[in-house]
């Protein structure tokens, strides 16, 4: 597991990264980067490789020259990253009574905010409110659970849970009846996994299971990342108008 800094996120090396490259695109400087990450070898960066990267205000202009595909793929793939990263720190605070607790949550509950500026482009300022709404509700849910199973409160744990869940059922709904290619059940089990791989890593946090903790890290990123194509996936498909150079076009059938 990489842990980065406030004021920071963690990034996946990808094929034909670069340190200039990713200065350039992130606005920021390449001895910024080095800073961030003592230690890495600036011209021999590996795919898969985690860094810390400073966060940028303005994300949607940070991609603005890309390639619109790389564009909206780099965008859903850092908020989808963003949310689990965050929720992962969140919660490790909570289990061991961190003081960055606070500042944690304040930074995780931007995460709704920032989706619903990406989105608001696509569906309007209506639907952008309503999944951040729904997706505020989400990460409040999660945090009290934890709470309520660091204090053994079974029934309260019990509770939660249901209404997590039933957050999760509004949450495909919503999306499905606003995109034809976003299936409600597909929605549903993406974000049913997403559940139950943050209740297993809080479990392993609060019963001292470090081991499985960190090997379900892998998984759970990877997860949160499938979430982040399957959304790029239905905006594709619903506003092909947008994405029409042919150089552009992703053909999800193969």
């Amino acid at each position: 597991m990489h842990f980065c800094p406030p004021g920071t996120f963690v990034y996946s090396v990808r094929f034909g990264d670069t340190l200039w490259k990713l200065a350039d695109r992130y606005n920021t400087t390449v001895e910024d980067i080095i800073d961030l990450n003592p230690g890495i070898d600036p011209d021999n960066l590996a795919v898969g490789q985690q860094l810390c990267l400073p966060l940028v205000e303005d994300k949607i202009d940070v991609f603005d020259d890309l390639d619109p595909v790389i564009s909206l793929n780099n965008e859903l793939r850092l908020l989808w990253s963003e949310h689990g990263s965050w929720t992962e720190r969140v919660i490790v605070s909570l289990v061991f009574d961190l003081p960055i607790v606070q500042a944690a949550t304040e930074r995780l509950l931007r995460n709704p905010l920032d989706f619903a500026e990406v989105l608001d482009v696509y569906y309007g300022r209506d639907f952008a409110e309503m999944f951040k709404t729904l997706l505020t509700e989400h990460l409040q849910i999660a945090a009290e659970m934890v709470k309520a199973a660091k204090a053994n409160d079974n029934q309260k744990f019990t509770e939660l849970n249901r209404d997590w869940f039933q957050n999760a059922d509004n949450i495909a709904r919503l999306l499905s009846e606003n995109n034809p290619f976003w299936n409600q059940d597909e929605w549903r089990d993406l974000l049913y996994t997403h559940l139950e791989m943050v209740k297993s890593i809080a479990t392993n946090l609060l019963t001292g299971s470090f081991s499985e903790f960190s090997n379900l890290i892998d998984e759970y990123e990877m997860q949160i990342l499938a979430m982040a194509d399957y959304m790029l996936e239905g905006i594709m498909r619903q506003f092909p108008e947008d994405f029409d150079d042919e150089d552009d076009f992703v053909d999800f059938e193969e």
